[in-house]
């Protein structure tokens, strides 16, 4: 498997650590808010390494953590300590607790990710009735769950001496650390500190990229919610030691993949590694993997406060299926940047539409997989995960003069990493009995009329009498489950 490292700065050859076996820690979401498709996009790549892994016959062990206290709004290069924790924000705006924030936020993301068909980190299909309850033995971890590992890696990296402590915090010492910028190359003199009016800076703190390990409910923390006692006072965690605890407690002190967004590259994976070296005297990390943006309309990246960052359900209401999004961002590979926008969704909705028909026209008689297309299938993975070649092998395939039951038969076998639902079958109106054809009929007069509360009723009752509804643009199309 070859994949960009962004620390060799090009395409390595991935080496396991154990041969056959693969660790891999990725970087979870913040759950404070519903994701938006910016955030989805990660997801759905990591997803495709993950499928691609297996089916590559890799031993996968991953974990994907969930940070639900300690991650503060950034208002400076550094990724201030001082923002405002995202957590609390939300909890006091929606008038709950912030641990309730977290369980409702945590469950939007497991039913996203069922739409999206990602995988459970440990490799499991996410089950209908899993919630945040129960999230930990399907290889997530949250961050309020490892508060006593936290405290013990702090404590490791201050008896190392790369800490130091004033009336408000634990700082991480970063001149410690000769290759700090090693991700950037950028000096620290280059970047600034304060630059934004709402941001509080610690008169005590020697270097402004030091980062805080444990932050003291005290000053503008004194009334923080969310706090727990430690040898330095009472607290709560600053955002990057989560991830070194997290990861080390269940991975070991080496493992081999890191994944997360371009945007975690000069703060938080660059703060990360150097705890790292600060707990274990050695980097932890073998491989650091990042994915790219996804960009809105002014090439910047998508974010909710510049606009156009949809939420899964949003696009649902639009008329997109939860796999036209997988679609498009299976299609372009996770290094690339890529403009998002309505109209490409709206081409990878007929591109997948389009597939899906292709393939329901070679019957339903199935073969044995073709060993030529399941090896350059392979190649293709392992080649950076250069996704536009394996979509471009199966419309060669689709083309081939093979017979039908194995041409299905392998495109079945390539769906176990696409993941796109290509058995599902798309069902002409005609075939479809009487009441279904009503109740599609009252969906669209509801649609018509902007009724999208009792469009998705009707379009659930549909979905529990077997047919799942498909919005295009020449109509509603039935897909049979």
């Amino acid at each position: 498997m070859k994949l960009y490292s962004t620390l060799d700065r090009k395409i390595v050859d991935i080496v396991p650590i154990k041969q056959g076996e693969l660790s891999i820690y990725s970087c979870g979401p913040t759950v404070y808010f519903r994701m938006h498709l910016g955030n989805l996009r990660a997801y759905v790549n990591w997803d495709i390494l993950h499928r691609a892994l297996l089916y590559l016959g890799y031993d996968v062990k991953r974990v994907m953590n969930i940070t639900d206290v300690g991650h503060m709004s950034s208002t400076d290069d550094f990724g201030s300590d001082f923002g405002e924790d995202k957590m609390d924000k939300q909890a006091i705006q929606e008038g709950i607790q912030p641990i309730d924030i977290a369980n409702k936020y945590t469950d939007t993301v497991l039913d996203d990710f069922r739409s999206l068909n990602i995988l459970a980190p440990n490799g499991s299909e996410i089950p209908k009735d899993l919630t945040h309850e129960n999230i930990q033995e399907y290889g997530w971890s949250r961050a309020t769950e490892y508060i006593q590992q936290i405290i013990d890696i702090v404590k490791k990296i201050e008896a190392n001496g790369y800490t130091y402590e004033t009336k408000q915090a634990v700082y991480f010492d970063v001149t410690k650390i000769p290759e700090y910028t090693i991700f950037t190359g950028q000096q620290l003199s280059e970047k600034e500190i304060g630059v934004r009016e709402e941001v509080e800076v610690d008169d005590e703190k020697k270097n402004p990229a030091d980062f805080v390990l444990w932050m003291k409910r005290v000053g503008k923390y004194k009334d923080h919610i969310m706090n727990w006692p430690s040898p330095w006072g009472d607290g709560f965690p600053g955002w990057h030691i989560e991830c070194t605890a997290m990861g080390t407690s269940i991975l070991g002190e080496h493992f081999d993949i890191h994944t997360g967004g371009i945007d975690h590259i000069p703060v938080h994976h660059t703060n990360e590694r150097a705890q790292n070296i600060g707990t274990f005297g050695h980097p932890v990390v073998k491989y650091w993997i990042h994915n790219e943006w996804l960009l809105n309309k002014d090439e910047d990246k998508l974010s909710k406060s510049k606009g156009g960052a949809y939420t899964l359900p949003e696009i649902i209401l639009l008329g997109f299926d939860p796999l036209d999004v997988r679609y498009f961002f299976v299609s372009i590979n996770y290094k690339t940047k890529v403009k998002f926008s309505l109209e490409a969704l709206e081409g990878a909705k007929n591109s997948r539409l389009s597939l899906l028909r292709r393939v329901q026209e070679l019957g339903k008689k199935q073969g044995t997989v073709i060993p030529e297309y399941v090896e350059r299938f392979k190649h293709e993975l392992e080649n950076n995960l250069n996704m536009s070649g394996v979509l471009a092998l199966i419309n060669e395939l689709l083309k081939s003069n093979n017979p039908k039951e194995n041409i299905l038969s392998t495109i079945y076998d390539f769906d176990k990493v696409l993941r796109l639902n290509l058995n599902s079958e798309i069902v002409k109106e005609e075939n479809v009995d009487s009441e279904i054809e009503g109740i599609l009929k009252q969906r669209e007069e509801a649609r018509l009329n902007k009724n999208f509360l009792e469009s998705d009723r009707l379009r659930d009752l549909i979905l529990s009498k077997g047919y799942k509804v498909l919005d295009t643009p020449n109509g509603q199309t039935l897909e049979k489950i």
